[in-house]
């Protein structure tokens, strides 16, 4: 049975009595070679195990990377305290400092063959997920796939993949074509100063974000380069992106409503989606159409003020939103988790 809800449990928030330590940068090998970064954090060493509802994989938005945790995932560590947490952020495949894909499909399933391999690679049987924007759709994906093992998801402005009708996909796949022949002669961007990088990813329509905000992406998301001047005399040293360029272009296919709804109706995991009110997702949509998808699991959604990325931009509003969540899922039978 699905449930809906616009403002939180009431429930106390024990803060972490020890600093929270940095993140540690973690490197996962594939089995097809592709090495996956990642950010870890712990609040406590790594001799401690966490419960399952208490380690997650998160995953970040489109074109953006783990550095896009950086603001809430200290916040939950320290407000789920004092039990111990851990959050681990994947960069993922053609983002930030992951390996680009040879087979130049980046599809959301094979985002989720990866992550598989990873949580084999931690030893982790069960786990719980966050995710925001198109980390949010692989989330649901992720969790109506493998239903069994996820214990808690975390939607952050997102319900689910964008989808395109069945009758629409010949066309798509024609654009998807002509755009990938179009990139071959498209110059590379090139900023010459990290602030000027900042301004632009700061600019990108329904997907930007401030730009104080945009420099926490920076160091994963920028890679040195050099640009011959137009007199062509001297050489100018700058930077550009990091990802892969066939991600800015549109995909090969899209999915249905009827496919991402199959997955959706397999979720058994309790679910929390925080829609940010001038994000990606009109709200009304999604009660209207996508609400009863989750039919097995419990599912809570509250909207709060903000764009796409308020998870960064506001993340001690997001934090309050999804703490007393996170712990309420301790009472009755979710403890069992």
């Amino acid at each position: 049975m699905s449930t809906t809800s616009t403002a939180s449990t009431t429930v106390n928030i024990t803060p972490h009595p020890f600093a929270i330590p940095p993140p540690q940068e973690r490197s996962f090998q594939l089995r097809n070679g592709l090495v996956i970064r990642a950010k870890h954090w712990r609040s406590a060493g790594p001799e401690v195990i966490p419960r399952d509802c208490r380690r997650f994989i998160a995953f970040h938005g489109y074109l953006d990377n783990a550095g896009s945790f950086d603001p809430l995932a200290p916040l939950l560590l320290e407000q789920l305290g004092p039990e111990p947490v851990e959050i681990l952020a994947l960069d993922l495949a053609g983002h930030g400092m992951s390996d680009h894909r040879t087979s130049e499909d980046y599809a959301l399933w094979r985002y989720i063959e990866d992550a598989d391999q990873i949580v084999e690679q931690l030893g982790w049987q069960k786990h719980a997920i966050i995710g925001h924007s198109m980390g949010g759709a692989i989330s649901t994906l992720y969790a109506g796939l493998y239903e069994s093992r996820v214990t808690l998801c975390v939607l952050l402005d997102n319900m689910g993949p964008l989808t395109r009708s069945v009758e629409d996909q010949p066309q798509h796949l024609l654009e998807h074509i002509a755009d990938k022949k179009n990139l071959l002669t498209k110059r590379t961007a090139f900023h010459p100063t990290v602030e000027s990088a900042c301004q632009a990813r700061s600019q990108g329509g329904a997907y930007g974000i401030a730009p104080e905000f945009a420099e926490l992406l920076m160091p994963r998301g920028l890679r040195p380069a050099e640009r011959t001047s137009e007199d062509g005399k001297t050489v100018v040293q700058g930077w550009t992106w990091s990802t892969d360029r066939l991600l800015t272009i549109r995909s090969a296919q899209s999915m249905s409503e009827d496919y991402a709804k199959a997955f959706m109706t397999r979720i058994t995991c309790p679910v929390f989606a925080v829609m940010a009110e001038g994000g990606l997702f009109h709200l009304k949509d999604v009660m209207d159409q996508r609400l009863d998808w989750v039919q097995k699991g419990k599912l809570t959604l509250t909207s709060v003020p903000g764009k796409h990325s308020v998870h960064m931009e506001n993340a001690p509003l997001v934090a309050s939103k999804i703490v007393p969540w996170i712990l309420a899922q301790d009472i009755g039978e979710v403890a069992k988790l």
